[in-house]
Order: C-alpha cells, then structure tokens, then sequence
C-alpha cells in the first residue's frame, strides 16, 4: 500500500476560498451575526437561542467566533469532502435557508429602524 502524500495546508486555505458558495456562506453568517447584534443593540429583539443568549452576554467576541466557527470549519473540510454526492444540495439548501435568515432579519431590521425614528 502506498502512503498517502500529506496536503499543502497553503493549497488547502486557498482552495476553501475558490467556491463561491461557501464564501457566500461564510458572509451570510456574519451577517446573520451582525444583525442579531444589531437588533440586540437596538433592544429590537430578543436571542431565543440560550446557548448564544448566554455567548453574548458573556463576551461579543466568543458570540461572533462561534457563530463563525462552523462556516469556517466546512471551509476547511470541503477540499475533502467535495466529492461525496450530498456535499453540493446540502451547501446549496444551508445558502438558501441563511439568504432566508438575512432577508427575514432585514425586514425586522428596516420596522425597527423605521417604529423607532419614527416615535423619536
């Protein structure tokens, strides 16, 4: 049997950036992130999530990491799962539902803005 040849880390951190799915993923969830904290900020909404109710209370960081870290994660494993026939509909599905997030918290966002300088 012959060994398998170890990956440049290099090639690996560069390939994670050539699929434009997964980049849109990744901003999709900063965003997501974003306007939460936003809406938070604003006392807009509340964090249903306690897990990241208790993240963002403790420290704006730790709560931005971890909703993060999982893009960032799949960014890493992608170069080698790509392969597998599941790979592609379920990162289309994850792209599809956080544009459905974004567009929901845009919504919510443009209300409060507008309810609040508007009682102002």
């Amino acid at each position: 049997m012959k060994p398998r040849k170890a990956r440049n880390p290099m090639l690996v951190f560069r390939f994670m950036f050539k699929s434009k799915l997964l980049v849109l993923l990744l901003i999709l969830c900063f965003l997501d992130a974003l306007f939460t904290d936003i809406g938070l900020q604003l006392a807009l909404i509340q964090e249903a999530n306690p897990f990241i109710r208790h993240l963002y209370e403790w420290h704006i960081i730790a709560y931005y990491l971890v909703k993060l870290i999982f893009p960032l994660a799949l960014m890493l494993i992608y170069p080698y799962i790509r392969q597998k026939l599941w790979v592609q509909p379920c990162l289309t599905l994850t792209v599809i539902v956080y544009a459905a997030v974004n567009v929901y918290h845009f919504v919510w966002l443009s209300y409060g803005l507008t309810y609040v300088a508007g009682s102002a």
